[in-house]
C-alpha cells in the first residue's frame, strides 16, 4: 500500500485537494481516505447512543460503517483497510509517511504541494508513497521519521524497514503488527513445519487457529 498525507493550516484547501486526488487515482486504484478530526460529529440518534459504549456497525441505503467507542491510532485504523493508495488528511505530527502541503504550510517530508499540477502530484504519490509502522523500533538503525526522510531523498528504501518485512499475520483481512519476539517465534514455527514436510507434501500451507 502506498500512502501520503495532505497537510496544511485550517481552511487551506486540504479536503478539496484530497478529493481531486482521490477522484483521479480512483480510476486506476482502490483508494482509501482517513481524516483527522477534532471531534466525531454525530447526530442525536440510536447509533450515537450505541456507539458511546459499544463497537457499533451501521447499514443504511447508501452507506455502512463501524464506529469505535474509544480513540484508535492512525495505524490501528489503517489495519482495517484493504486499499492500494491511502490518502491521509491531517496528522501533521505523524512523521512516518510523505506529505503534500497546502497553502503556506511547510513540511520537510513534503514531496509536492497544492501549487503543483494534479498530474505532478499523482506521479509523486505513485513514485514515493509509503507508510512506515511508526513504532520507532530502531531495528533499521533510525527512527521512522529519519527513515521516511531518507526514503524521500533516495538514501534508503522501504524494504529496509525490518518491521514491514517481518512475518505477517492477518485476521479477517486485518494486519496484526507483531513485536520482534512473536514475529521470530511464528517464523521459526512455520519454517520448522515446512522443513518437516516430505517433498510430495510441499505446496500451499494453511494454518487455522481457533480461539
Amino acid at each position: 500500500m502506498k500512502a501520503v498525507g495532505i497537510v496544511g493550516y485550517k481552511k487551506s484547501g486540504k479536503t478539496s485537494l484530497t478529493l481531486k486526488i482521490a477522484e483521479k487515482l480512483g480510476k486506476k486504484y482502490r483508494v482509501g481516505i482517513i481524516k483527522h478530526a477534532e471531534k466525531f460529529d454525530e447526530k442525536e440518534s440510536d447509533t450515537k447512543k450505541f456507539s458511546e459504549k459499544y463497537v457499533t456497525g451501521y447499514v443504511s441505503a447508501k452507506k455502512s460503517g463501524i464506529i469505535f467507542p474509544e480513540k484508535k491510532s492512525l495505524e490501528e485504523i489503517i489495519s482495517y483497510l484493504n486499499v492500494d493508495i491511502l490518502l491521509i488528511e491531517g496528522f501533521k505530527n505523524n512523521r512516518s509517511f510523505p506529505k503534500i502541503t497546502c497553502g503556506d504550510y511547510e513540511d520537510d517530508l513534503a514531496i509536492a504541494s497544492d501549487k503543483d499540477s494534479l498530474d505532478h502530484i499523482i506521479e509523486k504519490i505513485e513514485r514515493y508513497g509509503f507508510k512506515l509502522p511508526n513504532l520507532n523500533c530502531g531495528r533499521c538503525g533510525y527512527t521512522c521519521e529519519k527513515m521516511a526522510s531518507m526514503i524521500i531523498k533516495g538514501e534508503a528504501s522501504i524494504e529496509e524497514c525490518q518491521q514491514l518485512n517481518e512475518t505477517e499475520i492477518r485476521i479477517n483481512g486485518r494486519k496484526i503488527n507483531l513485536n520482534r519476539f512473536v514475529s521470530d517465534l511464528v517464523k521459526n514455527v512455520v519454517t520448522s513445519i515446512v522443513h518437516s514436510l516430505r517433498e510430495s507434501e510441499k505446496g500451499i500451507i494453511e494454518i487455522k487457529v481457533k480461539k
